[in-house]
């Protein structure tokens, strides 16, 4: 008698039975709008000599643009600076609680050996 085979983590999680797909050797494997799309693309590679220009952001010429994102990075900054400061604050009032909750059950006096232990 043969043993069940176990499902193990890394099986082949595909759902659906595999299937044959007849592909025909007469027609070409790419679709003809990608064809079309390859020519249009080539036509227009091809077709331009000129060199194209280099395009910058909108915003860069002038001191005002320069200063708003200057700021609005400045401001992106500080509302970091003051959640990280907020979930500190947090774990510690977190811990502080949960000391006292220590010092409070009968896991007290094993607080106060630890202590005296340094």
């Amino acid at each position: 008698m043969k043993a069940p085979k176990l499902r193990g983590p890394f099986r082949n999680v595909r759902t659906a039975p595999r299937t044959f797909s007849f592909k025909s050797r007469h027609l070409p494997d790419v679709r003809p709008e990608w064809e079309e799309r390859k020519r249009r693309v080539e036509a227009e590679v091809l077709g331009s000599d000129a060199p194209r220009t280099i395009q910058f952001r909108q915003g860069g010429k002038d001191a005002a643009g320069r200063a708003a994102r200057r700021e609005a990075s400045i401001r992106a900054r500080r509302m970091a600076a003051l959640r990280a400061a907020g979930i500190a604050v947090a774990l510690v009032y977190l811990t502080y609680r949960a000391v006292l909750w220590l010092e409070a059950k009968d896991y007290g006096t094993f607080l106060d050996f630890m202590q005296s232990q340094g």
